[in-house]
């Protein structure tokens, strides 16, 4: 499955993180520096498994149980962005045929 920033959401680097307004339905959100880098990851790699694997090697390494709460809390950070209609998640390659814009950044 691929992610991708919502058309909806404009967004912008703080010193403390990332702002988010989300243009249809007024939501506005300031990511924490931890949530701000999974943002930055999803941004660049578009990929739920490969953000969380990156994440888990560059804060847990080889250490499995600190890699499954890693994986826990991404998963469940991505998911609840997704419900919130800031991130949405599709089919990989689906992206292509459905989104002709980047979202837009400030």
């Amino acid at each position: 499955m691929s992610l991708h920033i919502s058309d909806a959401v404009i967004w912008q680097e703080t010193p403390d993180g990332i702002s988010l307004y989300h243009s249809e339905s007024g939501d506005f959100r300031t990511l924490n520096a931890t949530a701000a880098q999974i943002w930055a990851l999803v941004e660049s790699d578009g990929d739920r498994e490969t953000v969380i694997r990156n994440l888990s090697l560059l804060f847990a390494g080889h250490h499995p149980v600190m890699a499954a709460r890693i994986r826990e809390e991404v998963d469940s950070f991505i998911s609840s962005m997704v419900e919130a209609d800031l991130l949405q998640e599709t089919e990989t390659g689906a992206e292509d045929r459905t989104r002709s814009e980047p979202a837009a950044r400030s």
